[in-house]
């Protein structure tokens, strides 16, 4: 599998395609196939979860998963938010199947998930469904479980929990390797979304815990926000956190949302945009890194806490 490289464009949707940036230094940049052909390798799993509601997290994952399998990567989506779904609206899907049956009747992922925009695949979740915010995590285990059974036909798995720290979420968090919270500058989501990182310091030590700075105003203040969190992480846990990026502030987003249609394809010009392809060409280096760990000994998972996304300057 040769992956493609995105710039500030995406030129296979119509967009005008300028160059990028090498995505990470030769030795990072992982070529070979690792989904197919029986190989029995795990997909790398990536947690997105906020510590409240209205942070604007699920928009993240659902144009994520756009940017890796438009980078050629086998993309799985799962929608972890029990009860209270949402990710297949925003990637303007209408799903027969949904997670339910992985977890009450032992389907695979594959399934039931079903393909969405440039072929990445979502396994939906249930929505309306009290039963389902609560459920015990005997059974949450089975969908745990089936996220690594996908490691011949997926490369990155997405998950997107709900908010906060029930324990529908939790399952999540202390069993997956790579945890991704949401937060705006917003005094409250940043509060809780530092509870969030306390309990998987706690629960899921060995994990990478990465921050993005949603509804910035500025690259700036992105990076304060994040300073501010990591500060108190360092101090308290003993924890560095890991920068992926901010999103700006962009009403564009609200309108993608209406549209359902991720803005990276509806408005790939927005700043919002642009931001969202600087978290996705970080994103892409620590699956690099987190793939070169389980591949064997060379390079840690680990590296710089602080990693600057290449956003462009209309992500500013």
């Amino acid at each position: 599998m040769t992956r493609r490289r995105l710039g500030r464009g995406l030129g296979d949707l119509g967009a005008t395609p300028f160059a990028s940036p090498p995505l990470a230094k030769p030795e990072l940049t992982l070529v070979q196939d690792y989904g197919g052909g029986g190989s029995g390798r795990r997909p790398v799993s990536i947690c997105v979860t906020s510590g409240k509601g209205g942070t604007g997290k699920s928009v993240l994952p659902s144009n994520l998963a756009v940017h890796l399998a438009a980078a050629g990567l086998k993309v799985v989506a799962v929608d972890a938010d029990m009860g209270l779904a949402n990710l297949h609206l925003l990637l303007g899907m209408q799903p027969r199947r949904t997670v339910m049956e992985v977890i009450e009747s032992g389907a695979t992922l594959e399934e039931v998930a079903e393909t969405g925009p440039l072929g990445l695949r979502l396994a939906a979740g249930a929505s309306g469904r009290p039963d389902m915010a609560d459920l015990h995590p005997a059974r949450l285990s089975r969908l745990v479980a089936a996220l690594d059974a996908e490691g011949d036909r997926a490369e990155v798995v997405l998950v997107d929990t709900g908010a906060g720290i029930g324990r529908s979420t939790t399952s999540f968090l202390y069993a997956l390797g790579e945890i991704v919270v949401v937060t705006t500058p917003d005094l409250t989501a940043m509060t809780d979304g530092y509870a969030v990182i306390k309990n998987v310091a706690h629960n899921n030590p060995s994990a990478r815990i990465c921050v993005v700075v949603n509804r910035a105003k500025s690259a700036v203040e992105g990076l304060e926000v994040f300073g501010k969190i990591d500060r108190v992480s360092q101090r308290f846990l003993r924890r560095p956190l890991f920068y992926l990026g901010h999103v700006l502030n962009d009403a564009r987003v609200g309108a993608s949302v209406a549209s359902r249609i991720p803005i990276i394809l509806n408005q790939p010009a927005a700043p919002a945009s642009a931001c969202l392809r600087g978290v996705g060409r970080t994103l892409l280096i620590e699956i690099d890194r987190r793939r070169a760990a389980m591949d064997g000994p060379g390079i840690p998972p680990g590296g710089s806490p602080v990693v600057a996304p290449e956003g462009g300057p209309e992500c500013a």
